[in-house]
């Protein structure tokens, strides 16, 4: 038997690991129990990108989904921000200045083009989504540069 045959132990997670995938799981699972409730909630119509981004809820959904959203998150980013070190800290903050910024700089501005009649009305999710991609990139760019 060769050295190259002989497989190393994993090696074992440390606990600030443990905590870390921890935090990114919970936040996962959470999101595709909402994902899967939220299709099944709106089952007898057909599923598509735009009836599962504005069709109607029902109300026990909105209620459960929003609790789950907001107890899950909260606790997820407890957990995370335990298990982050001084680098992936100060990426995860600059990130989280760029994505309010990339909220704050339009929402205002297509509220008033709006109010003049020059734009429709402002969209909260698509404002959402935009400072979430942006706080995704620069995320990344700090992390991994």
């Amino acid at each position: 038997m060769t050295d190259a045959d002989v497989s190393k132990p994993r090696r074992r997670m440390s606990p600030r690991q443990k905590r870390y995938w921890t935090s990114l799981g919970l936040a996962g699972l959470i999101g595709g129990l909402v994902g899967g409730w939220m299709v099944a909630d709106q089952s007898g119509t057909p599923h598509s990108a735009a009836t599962l981004f504005s069709g109607a809820l029902t109300p026990g959904f909105a209620i459960g989904a929003s609790a789950a959203w907001v107890i899950g998150l909260a606790i997820s980013m407890v957990i995370y921000h335990r298990a982050i070190d001084d680098h992936e800290e100060h990426a995860w903050l600059w990130a989280s200045t760029a994505g309010w910024y990339a909220f704050i700089f339009p929402a205002p501005a297509w509220w008033v083009l709006h109010r003049a009649g020059m734009a429709p009305p402002a969209d909260a999710m698509i404002l959402f989504v935009f400072s979430l991609v942006v706080n995704c990139i620069v995320y990344l760019w700090l992390k991994f540069r």
